[in-house]
């Protein structure tokens, strides 16, 4: 899919205030992609918001990503464009070139809470959240895929910080 058609589709459900924002690597260069619901991170953090709100999130992926919406959710990405392809040195230097533009998109945002979707992001994430001039409270969380234990951590993770929040 093309990444115009990513964007366009991520904004569509994107909240007028940010509460808290999900920030992954960047979008997949395939067919799988969190607002398609059809992707493993939309997969289990939907199981993590059902986990503590239940069926008040929805049943089908639509419901949930209006929910989501709707109480101030919302994932971007640190890139743009797509970059888990690329082998580990270049993926790297892709993420330092990608935080200036994180930085604007959450000098922007103003979120309360971001969860750092993979834990080889913090520093990339954390320098653009200096960039930006905000204090949010952060999470990081391992990316929910790959193996058994990735996917409890970031569920559990997940699940103990929703229920903290006033939803």
């Amino acid at each position: 899919m093309d990444q115009e058609l990513w964007k366009g589709l991520r904004e569509t459900y994107r909240p007028q205030q940010i509460e808290t924002l999900f920030v992954a690597e960047s979008p997949s260069t395939g067919q799988r992609f969190f607002y398609l619901g059809n992707s493993q991170l939309f997969r289990f953090t939907y199981q993590a918001f059902l986990r503590v709100f239940d069926k008040q999130i929805g049943q089908t992926p639509q419901e949930f990503f209006l929910w989501f919406q709707q109480h101030g959710f919302f994932l971007d990405n640190l890139a743009c464009e797509s970059i888990g392809y690329l082998k580990e040195s270049d993926r790297q230097h892709a993420r330092i070139r990608w935080i200036p533009s994180l930085a604007d998109r959450l000098a922007q945002y103003r979120p309360h809470s971001i969860i750092v979707v993979m834990k080889s992001l913090e520093h990339a994430v954390t320098q653009a959240i200096l960039y930006a001039g905000i204090t949010p409270h952060v999470l990081v969380l391992p990316f929910p895929t790959r193996t058994y234990h990735n996917q409890q951590v970031y569920m559990e993770g997940l699940s103990q910080f929703l229920t903290t929040l006033k939803v």
